[in-house]
């Protein structure tokens, strides 16, 4: 139960003076308290809190303009990774020009000089976007022919790999020594997307 706070003014001024500053100093004492509590406090609880978001809205801010700032860095790195993909997939024929590479294969030999004992293309292995075209071959010539052979391939336009290069040495023709080279020869064919729609198409109805 509330005890009602009467206090007769007349009474109060009548008082010594040094009780006077004491109640007034009391008084002031609780108007400073009563505004804490109901006006100041709550204000200065939000605002710590608001100083807590701003904190964390300027981290993330910093943090996007690092990633902004990088952006351009990052659409130039695609483009020229996408530029590199697109000179990578030019250098790998079609399947209509795969006879004529293999062609080109066998006369580089012949024009350097090789004498082409074996040359039989494989079959294709697909690898994802492209297809290998093994081609078994063995030479037979000078070391300068079988030199001459490797630079042409290797100046194709087409992607053209020559591995497991197995080479013997069968003896000498007028003084020059004769060399027998097994290897295989394999080119890249690029197989393209199916259309969009064809492979839904030819998909088995359930």
């Amino acid at each position: 139960m509330a005890i009602p706070l009467k206090i007769n003014l007349d009474s109060v001024i009548k008082l010594p003076l040094p009780k006077r500053i004491m109640i007034l100093a009391a008084v002031n004492i609780v108007i400073v308290g009563a505004v804490y509590w109901f006006l100041i406090g709550p204000k200065y609880t939000e605002v710590k809190g608001l100083r807590g978001q701003l904190q964390e809205l300027n981290v993330k801010l910093t943090e996007n303009r690092l990633i902004a700032a990088d952006i351009p860095k990052y659409i130039h790195d695609k483009e020229e990774m996408e530029d590199k993909l697109r000179n990578a997939v030019a250098q790998l024929p079609n399947e209509k020009e795969i006879p004529d590479l293999i062609d080109s294969i066998s006369s580089a030999g012949e024009k350097s000089g090789l004498k082409i004992l074996i040359f039989k293309p494989g079959k294709e292995v697909k690898k994802g976007f492209y297809a290998e075209v093994p081609v078994s071959m063995s030479v037979e010539g000078k070391f300068e022919s079988l030199y001459d052979f490797s630079d042409k391939v290797g100046h194709f336009p087409r992607i053209v790999n020559i591995s497991g290069m197995d080479i013997l040495s069968t003896g000498h023709r007028n003084r020059v020594p004769v060399l027998k080279a097994s290897f295989t020869a394999t080119t890249f064919r690029f197989i393209p997307a199916p259309p969009e729609g064809a492979q839904a198409q030819g998909a088995p109805k359930k």
